[in-house]
């Protein structure tokens, strides 16, 4: 991204990122480096590696993935120490991205719920919706249309400064433009203005 903006190719404070299955563990993970490294996320049904997920998974196998991320499992004190400098849940608070959920039924919003309850937690900017039910890598076309729509508005929302006029979308905007409102406070508390 560095070499893209060097170039002129890119505009970095307009750089969005998306993480859909495995690849929402790697952008929550970019997310809490610390570094501004895009302007906005979204990430869709996947997993965390996080304590949560990994106690909620237990004899699921996700631990397999997880100890060797997060370096070791999470108990007693070296453990859990790794897991606080890893894991992205325990890092949140490095977090300067608005975060949007998109969760395919109550299950999927169970399963990731701590980045959302933990952003929330530390007054950053996150939503969450839940679609409809259905399979993972959403085949239904309604899931499908309503995650892509959401993703698109988001971006257009956080990157360009747009709201999609459509009535129907009103709630949104309300809810983004507050979030909005609680990122520039929270820049102008931190001395980063994007």
């Amino acid at each position: 991204m560095k070499k893209l903006a060097e170039e002129g190719v890119i505009d970095p404070a307009r750089v969005g990122a998306i993480g859909f299955s495995r690849s929402v563990y790697h952008v929550l993970f970019a997310m809490t480096t610390g570094k501004p490294l895009f302007a906005a996320a979204s990430v869709t049904d996947g997993v965390t590696f996080g304590y949560f997920e990994y106690i909620f998974g237990v004899d699921g196998g996700l631990d397999r993935e997880a100890d060797p991320i997060n370096g070791g499992k999470p108990f007693g004190a070296e453990g859990l120490k790794s897991w606080l400098a890893h894991s992205p849940e325990f890092n949140l608070d490095k977090a300067q991205a608005p975060l949007l959920l998109l969760l395919p039924g109550a299950a999927s919003v169970f399963a990731d719920w701590e980045p959302y309850a933990a952003l929330r937690y530390l007054k950053k900017p996150v939503d969450l919706i839940m679609l409809q039910s259905g399979s993972h890598v959403m085949t239904n076309p309604t899931q499908r249309l309503a995650a892509e729509t959401a993703n698109v508005d988001w971006f257009r929302f956080w990157l360009q400064d747009y709201e999609d006029p459509d009535a129907a979308k009103a709630e949104q905007y309300v809810r983004w433009r507050k979030l909005r409102d609680m990122q520039k406070a929270n820049e102008s508390a931190t001395g980063r203005i994007q």
